[in-house]
């Protein structure tokens, strides 16, 4: 663990974790929900989930491939709907959302 950005006394700064074993950090990803829910000292805690630069590449190009089935296959306009990557590892994939007004 170790704090990002530089020392400033007026400025907060992000902590980035790593954990040792994934599945210490999918336990801890599962259960981020049950944060907000305890008391007043955990409401400003935010947490996000960070990706290796492969697996965001990876991301990107299951997205830029879904869109462009989706233009090939269906005449409806691709800014109808969002495109999710669900799933990890091999069993990674993409679904189409509609999108609501």
């Amino acid at each position: 663990m170790f704090r990002l950005g530089r020392w400033s006394e007026d400025k907060v700064r992000p902590l980035l974790v790593a954990f040792k074993k994934y599945e210490d950090k999918e336990h801890i990803m599962t259960n981020i929900r049950n944060i907000k829910n305890t008391d007043g000292r955990f409401k400003g805690i935010g947490i996000s989930n960070d990706l290796p630069p492969k697996e965001r590449e990876e991301i990107k190009r299951l997205l830029t491939d879904a869109r462009q089935e989706h233009i090939a296959s269906d005449p409806e306009e691709v800014e109808n709907f969002r495109f999710i990557v669900v799933g990890q590892g091999a069993r990674r994939r993409v679904i189409k959302v509609r999108k609501t007004n």
